[in-house]
């Protein structure tokens, strides 16, 4: 492993992106220098400043935003070949011009993985060539990089990696950095293709900081112990513990927790809200039951069932009421005797939701997911929101449970 993935300080260069980095080209040939918020087949809503303007979408023409960038960048770094320095360097250059500043920096460090000498990375990142080789000033001294690979060692000076939706601090492998940035917007990706459609959710662009540990020692205890992550909603931090042996589902699950507040948030342009524990958690389990890890190129599969969830309540002497879970609180799910069992439930009800019927209650629950993060959540409200019967949708329910776990 080279050192070169260091760079704490080099880091402060790398911004989060210019304040417009979008173009949105209506049919009268205006061009809007924006901040794309959301784009579907039947609008674009953007903001200039601090306005926020909704289009039809036959009005536009084309759209250039950092989303669609980075789906490129993404896909072009998937069928790259990761060991050739050519082929970072086009990356690079791909992500400079795309208004993806964080993903380029990154690219450049990735390069110096490879090649530590490299002349067109060191330039690109602010590296000085000196009688001994090439170092970085750093707070007034010259660094080469076996002493910036000692000092990004120790959490206190952390390295730091911006990526177009996250703030990335980790003593960790720079590997295992670099290849979590293009995880964490992979899994961004494909939240917003799962839920922003139908939600139509807002980007977000504040930077949620993940700070992954390398040292358990350093990892601040979570709430739930034993936990491999957990995610602060007031310090807007996921905390992840990548000692020994991580447990990807807890880390996916509280990134989850990280998008959907973030997303939520800004959407509905309130700071404070949760959904109904029984929807995040369910939402929670279904990405977390759905991650396949392939470092830097991590996917998702919604297509397969978690089938042990299923079995569990198909089987279960005491499953639990349809009430019963949508009456449930927070503390169900993290401990007690019962907690797998709602557990369990709340991800076969969302599953339910999202799939029974060719999706005929997604359009429902979905509203219902809003309406939650707003204060009007409730069984009731539910009910409500589902329109029929919750006596007809428990049947429904447990019919869906029993067939997809077999019998």
């Amino acid at each position: 492993m080279l050192a070169a993935l260091f760079l704490a300080a080099l880091s402060s260069s790398a911004s989060s992106g210019h304040d417009d980095p979008d173009l949105v080209t209506l049919k009268d040939k205006k061009q809007v220098e924006c901040r794309v918020l959301l784009e579907n087949e039947q609008k674009v809503v953007y903001r200039t400043g601090k306005k926020t303007q909704e289009v039809a979408r036959a009005e536009v023409t084309d759209v250039q935003s950092v989303e669609r960038s980075l789906e490129q960048f993404l896909e072009r770094f998937a069928n790259a070949d990761a060991t050739s320095v050519p082929a970072l360097a086009d990356l690079a250059l791909f992500a400079e011009k795309s208004y993806l500043p964080g993903e380029a920096f990154n690219t450049w460090i990735r390069i110096l993985t490879l090649d530590p000498e490299n002349e067109q990375a060191w330039t690109k990142l602010g590296g000085t060539k000196r009688r001994k080789g090439w170092e970085l000033k750093v707070r007034g001294r010259f660094l080469d990089i076996q002493e910036l690979r000692t000092r990004v060692s120790d959490w206190k000076n952390a390295l730091e990696l911006r990526t177009a939706h996250f703030l990335v601090q980790t003593d960790a492998a720079p590997e295992l950095a670099l290849d979590a940035t293009l995880d964490l917007e992979r899994a961004y990706l494909t939240f917003y293709k799962i839920l922003g459609k139908p939600l139509e959710l807002y980007v977000f662009d504040e930077l949620p900081e993940i700070q992954i540990f390398a040292d358990a020692k350093d990892f601040p205890a979570p709430p739930t112990p034993g936990r491999s992550a957990w995610f602060s909603f007031p310090a807007n931090t996921l905390y992840v513990n990548v000692a020994g042996k991580p447990n990807r589902g807890d880390i996916v699950a509280e990134l989850v927790d990280a998008l959907i507040y973030n997303s939520f948030r800004r959407t509905l342009d309130k700071k404070t809200g949760q959904i109904e524990p029984w929807a995040r958690e369910g939402l929670r389990q279904a990405f977390a039951g759905a991650v396949r890890p392939n470092p830097g190129k991590v996917r998702f599969d919604f297509e397969t069932p978690l089938t042990a969830h299923f079995k569990t309540q198909a089987s279960d002497a005491k499953a639990l009421t349809l009430e019963q879970v949508l009456r449930a609180g927070f503390a169900s799910f993290d401990s007690g005797t019962d907690a797998p069992r709602y557990v369990a439930q709340s991800y076969t009800l969302t599953h339910f939701l999202a799939f029974a019927g060719q999706g005929k209650y997604r359009a429902a629950y979905a509203t219902f997911l809003k309406d939650s993060y707003l204060g009007k959540g409730g069984a009731s409200n539910f009910a409500k929101a589902v329109g029929v019967d919750p006596k007809t949708l428990e049947a429904e329910w447990v019919a869906y449970v029993k067939k997809l776990a077999g019998g």
